[in-house]
């Protein structure tokens, strides 16, 4: 598990460095995302490990992944907030899932 969260964090402040210009950022945190939905594949198999807040943070993460997902395919992109919630709410949630990777990694 220690291999995962740092494979996470690494990721995430790469992608946090690739902000410096926003069009590799962007970029960036396609990929992050990838490996991230990868990652929490693997984690749920570790399920049984787990204590009981480990697994509620990996459901509410789950379920900011997908709402995301839902929410992403709306009108919500062509507004005025749509950079804010095209980069923003993104990097929340990768935040998020280094925290639970953290928390993890003590396994």
């Amino acid at each position: 598990m220690k291999i995962i969260h740092y494979i996470n964090s690494t990721s995430f402040i790469i992608t946090l460095l690739l902000y410096i210009t926003i069009f590799y950022g962007m970029m960036a945190q396609v990929f992050l995302g990838g490996i991230q939905i990868i990652m929490a594949i693997i984690v749920f198999t570790f399920w049984k490990r787990m204590n009981t807040l480990q697994k509620k943070h990996l459901i509410v993460y789950a379920v900011l992944v997908i709402l995301y997902g839902l929410t992403s395919t709306t009108d919500v992109v062509d507004t005025d907030f749509g950079i804010l919630f095209l980069t923003l709410v993104p990097m929340s949630i990768a935040g998020y899932f280094v925290f639970i990777t953290h928390q993890i990694s003590k396994i």
